[in-house]
């Protein structure tokens, strides 16, 4: 019991390596290192952000009310709520889309709130919006090199480059290809493929399944998955399709009202029918 408070395409299978920048990758961090033991490596403590009716409290309209949660390292954090229930104002406040009017987050212990969006992507922090968000008059190399423009070095550049490519084969045979001519489940991949690229700690999804067919859907959590378990990379996941982000997933914070409502064991959560109805009509 919880506690209170598209299209085709075929993925690379959740095991096939490290990818660029992430543990193990060329440049990024070790998993665990540099970390001091209980620290999450992402909290987010009563943060209060974004739009929404008006809080007199705060003078101006608000869609998130005090939201507190945490992710440990090497582990996925499935965000799940009814429409309107702040899972993407929260992503995107912690990026440094919108303004944080209250609260804070940590980033390994170290307060980075309210920093810009290309300071937070400095920092470690990678966010992949909802909407498949590729280029698609550019090719799938010229999106995929624009990920890597953080990184120091056209060496270095070109090593997490080819590095992507080993993980993701199926980019590797269409570098070359207008990003436009990709299906859904491929344009996912490269716009997570083009994240990773920038070496983050922690990776911010918002709907990788949103649009696809449900076998493709399979493939985009399996892809999750295997990115937190070869790298150890922590991952926020805002998901509609509960169940399959829940399947994936290592625990789970269900948002209402751009308020905690539930926090639990991911396991426990997908059990319990009678939350998941009240909260997400399931």
């Amino acid at each position: 019991m919880a506690d209170a408070g598209g299209n085709g395409g075929h993925l690379p299978a959740g095991d096939a390596g490290s990818p660029a920048g992430t543990g193990g990758g060329p440049g990024g961090p070790a998993p665990g290192g540099g970390l001091a033991d209980g620290v999450p490596v992402l909290a987010v403590q009563d943060l209060v952000a974004g739009y929404g009716e008006a809080v007199a409290r705060y003078g101006e309209a608000v869609a998130l009310g005090g939201v507190s949660i945490s992710a440990a390292q090497g582990t996925v954090t499935a965000v799940l709520g009814a429409n309107g229930a702040g899972k993407t104002t929260l992503l995107r406040a912690i990026s440094g889309l919108i303004k944080v009017r209250g609260g804070s987050v940590l980033l390994d212990g170290v307060d980075v709130t309210r920093r810009k969006p290309e300071d937070m992507a400095r920092a470690g922090v990678a966010h992949v919006p909802e909407g498949q968000g590729v280029i698609t008059e550019l090719t799938v190399e010229e999106n995929l090199r624009l990920g890597a423009l953080i990184r120091a070095g056209r060496a270095v550049r070109a090593a997490a480059l080819e590095q992507a490519y080993q993980q993701f084969p199926v980019l590797a045979s269409r570098r070359r290809k207008p990003a436009a001519t990709l299906s859904g489940g491929e344009r996912q991949m490269l716009v997570i493929a083009r994240a990773l690229l920038a070496a983050p700690r922690v990776l911010l999804l918002d709907e990788p399944s949103l649009g696809l067919a449900p076998i493709v859907i399979s493939q985009v959590m399996a892809l999750v998955a295997g990115l937190r378990d070869s790298t150890g990379l922590t991952i926020l996941l805002v998901e509609q399709n509960a169940r399959a982000a829940l399947a994936i997933a290592d625990r789970g914070v269900v948002l209402n009202l751009g308020k905690v409502a539930v926090t639990a064991q991911a396991a426990d959560l997908a059990a319990d029918t009678g939350l998941l109805n009240h909260y997400l009509g399931l």
